[in-house]
């Protein structure tokens, strides 16, 4: 009988020795390799800095690039619809204390106090500068719509990268945005014009 419990607990025990997985090695990382890993992260981020900045720069240019012609089309809407002569006046160019107006009134600029459609600050975007533009006032035709007399560019310039985006006003009153050769922005088609 002694034999058969024996048996019995051996048998018992070979049951649990083989329920009972062996130990594996705990997996995971170290703070070694977690320190690696974070300062490979930062090299790799500070890198990245310089590009980032020029993206943002290239899409404040944009905008602003955008937003002055959108101003041009609702100065020439504005024209159309009240039957009078709309203007648009430049102001502080050279620097990136820029502004203009879109006005129905010669002579109403960011600056004064007067009755603006609508008044744009080029401290929205910083870092773009307002340059070279062939004019100051751009005035649309209330029979047609046309500029005739007052067509013209405007050239945006982003300061850290040099880019450049004009807008340019045709003598019908038509309105885009090319970029320069020299320092092109993507989306937009080439002119030498621009500079």
């Amino acid at each position: 009988m002694e034999r058969a419990s024996e048996q019995h607990s051996e048998g018992w025990r070979q049951s649990i020795t083989r329920q009972i997985r062996p130990l594996r090695r705990a997996s995971g990382v170290t703070l070694i390799e977690v320190l690696i890993g974070l300062g490979v992260l930062g090299v790799l981020g500070l890198m990245a800095m310089p590009s980032w900045a020029e993206f943002q720069e290239r899409q404040r240019l944009k905008a602003a690039a955008e937003t002055l012609a959108s101003s041009l089309n609702l100065a020439r809407s504005e024209a159309l619809a009240q039957q009078k002569f709309a203007f648009v006046q430049l102001s502080g160019q050279g620097s990136d204390r820029w502004c203009y107006a879109v006005s129905m009134v010669q002579g109403c600029d960011c600056q004064s106090n007067c009755d603006a459609v609508q008044t744009v600050q080029g401290s929205s975007w910083p870092g773009i500068t307002l340059s070279n533009a062939s004019r100051k006032i751009f005035r649309f035709n209330w029979k047609n719509g046309a500029a005739t007399g007052a067509n013209g560019t405007a050239t945006l310039i982003g300061t850290r990268s040099g880019q450049r985006l004009c807008v340019v006003l045709s003598n019908l009153g038509r309105v885009r945005i090319v970029t320069s050769k020299q320092s092109p922005v993507p989306g937009y088609s080439q002119d030498a014009g621009c500079s």
